[in-house]
């Protein structure tokens, strides 16, 4: 597999090309939780001859996923200001040749690449990444994780206040999310845009991981070759807030669009975030069950596909085995202004922020 990219060159190339494992995603799947683990086994997989690369990010790879954007969308993204990059053109230049001589370097057998933010990529998106694996990769073999569309709905909605969303997660629900739910539909783009020489499904079920470990079924997935207790343990990553801490947030996010001009989808409200996990405890918000039954129900003929296409022998005809989360959780979005000011004290909110919130709710 040796595509040139129309940005690079034929000195960009590398001469000794390796197997690439790109970990896809998709989001809300341990994905930060693996990314983690492997970047703290860095050493340990390098002594495998496997590279998880640092210049795409120390974690997360998340240049890759901003290198394949369109101009406008990695512009508009929540990670450009970061990149300190004059433009994209000068932006992608440097994720190609930061990896290719982090590549060169090590001369590993297998790269792994690791973002959850390429399974949604769009067809000239993907064109992108096959054209960036072209300069290094003698071959692709992807590997992604999928999880019950209602299951992810819920944790995606309280991902999204995180970063700025303002809307009730029962206005928020009803966008059109066939264009990422369709699990079949998106892994048909994957395999006909990418051509990979392997494409590893799994569900994300814990009764389904190998050796009941998601960090083992990943090192199975990725081919790896080595269990997760011969490497460093890490701890869970990206804990999930209760019902009413995401209320709280969306009321934050609101009195910020509304009075501190804000832009909906780009607040940063990691500072707060370690704070409210302190005091997490309380369900964790959800749809009313009929809801959720027929939003599920429009994936039905896509997940059996999916099962039918890319599971492994012997997993069934079904893509998921277990029930969606049920016990733990509330579909009530509501907010005392008692509790709302005990959160407010505990992540510091200042008085003019406080206030706001707390007129919020006695608005709504």
């Amino acid at each position: 597999m040796r595509r040139m990219s129309p940005n690079g060159s034929a000195s960009d190339a590398l001469e000794r090309p390796v197997d690439l494992v790109a970990h896809i995603g998709s989001g809300k799947t341990g994905t930060s939780s693996v990314q983690h683990f492997m970047r703290d086994n860095r050493s340990r997989l390098a002594d495998r001859g496997i590279l998880y690369p640092r210049s795409p990010g120390k974690g997360r790879h998340v240049r890759v996923g901003l290198y394949v954007k369109s101009d406008p969308d990695l512009l508009g993204s929540f990670e450009w200001p970061r990149q300190e990059a004059a433009n994209p053109t000068v932006f992608r230049r440097q994720v190609r040749r930061r990896l290719l001589r982090e590549i060169r370097a090590a001369a590993p057998d297998r790269v792994i690449i690791s973002d959850e933010g390429l399974f949604g990529a769009s067809g000239a998106a993907l064109g992108r990444f096959r054209d960036l694996a072209g300069l290094f990769a003698r071959s692709i073999h992807l590997v992604v994780y999928l999880r019950r569309q209602d299951d992810h709905l819920v944790s995606r909605y309280q991902q999204a206040v995180k970063t700025g969303e303002v809307r009730r997660l029962v206005t928020w629900a009803q966008q059109d999310f066939s264009g990422y739910y369709d699990y079949f539909g998106r892994l048909e783009e994957w395999q006909r845009e990418i051509e990979p020489a392997s494409f590893v499904v799994r569900a994300f079920e814990a009764d389904r991981f190998v050796g009941g470990s998601l960090f083992d079924d990943y090192l199975d997935a990725v081919g790896a070759g080595i269990d997760a207790a011969a490497l460093s343990p890490v701890t869970s990553r990206n804990p999930s807030l209760d019902a009413e801490q995401v209320e709280f947030l969306r009321l934050l996010n609101l009195w910020r669009v509304r009075r501190e001009g804000a832009t909906v989808g780009r607040i940063n409200n990691r500072a707060l975030l370690p704070r409210l996990y302190e005091t997490s405890g309380g369900p964790t918000l959800t749809l009313p069950d009929a809801d959720l039954d027929r939003f599920m129900a429009r994936w039905q003929e896509s997940n059996r596909a999916v099962a039918a296409r890319f599971l492994r022998a012997g997993i069934g005809d079904e893509l998921f085995g277990s029930p969606r989360k049920q016990s733990g959780t509330t579909s009530d979005q509501r907010l005392s202004s008692a509790t709302a000011g005990r959160y407010a004290e505990a992540v510091g909110l200042d008085p003019r922020q406080r206030d706001g919130v707390l007129r919020l709710i006695a608005e709504e």
